[in-house]
């Protein structure tokens, strides 16, 4: 393995890390159009709808370049120079690496939601049963909550899905460069 291949792998989990978070603002991010509904948070409504796309569109665009054009990454950071060896001796596959992090980062998503997914129920019923359900306490951390729930089981159950994803466009990029 080359000092090349070796950053293309952590950048990759890196990447993969990224679209762990973006996946994660995602719900979030629908959660302002709640904000949008009522007319005295307008306001609040609109400024936090736009910092939530700009944060969006950094998160796309910093795990769209770790994953898809760690070429390009690797070369702007000069991650090559100053290596004395050229070839380092690891005996594990790429893809074996990107899918123990893919199932690892869903891991993570499911193990920091469920608490929060188990606290949020709690609050929801303690405050309907407190209101003798005069009130409609809101649902909208619950909903967040399984979503997330939900996005990290999907990480998890198709990883290998998301390892060949990965995996094709990096051989039709090395496809692209040997024709040119």
């Amino acid at each position: 393995m080359t000092p090349r291949s070796l950053f293309m792998i952590v950048l990759k989990c890196l990447g993969v890390i990224f679209i762990k978070e973006f996946l994660l603002i995602i719900p979030q991010f629908l959660s302002v159009f709640l904000y949008l509904t009522k007319e005295d948070t307008i306001t609040i409504g609109l400024w936090t709808l736009f910092s939530s796309i700009f944060l969006l569109a950094v998160y796309f665009l910093v795990f769209y370049y770790l994953i898809f054009k760690t070429e390009i990454v690797i070369q702007k950071l000069q991650l090559e120079r100053g290596f004395d060896e050229d070839k380092f001796t690891f005996n594990i596959h790429r893809a074996s690496v990107l899918s123990i992090v893919i199932i690892v980062a869903g891991l993570l998503i499911v193990v920091d939601a469920f608490p929060t997914l188990c606290r949020q129920l709690f609050f929801y019923f303690q405050e309907k049963r407190m209101t003798y359900g005069q009130t409609n306490p809101g649902i909208g951390n619950v909903v967040v909550s399984a979503v997330q729930i939900i996005i990290g089981l999907l990480l998890i159950g198709n990883q290998r899905q998301l390892v060949n994803f990965i995996e094709r466009k990096r051989r039709n990029t090395v496809i692209q460069d040997e024709q040119i």
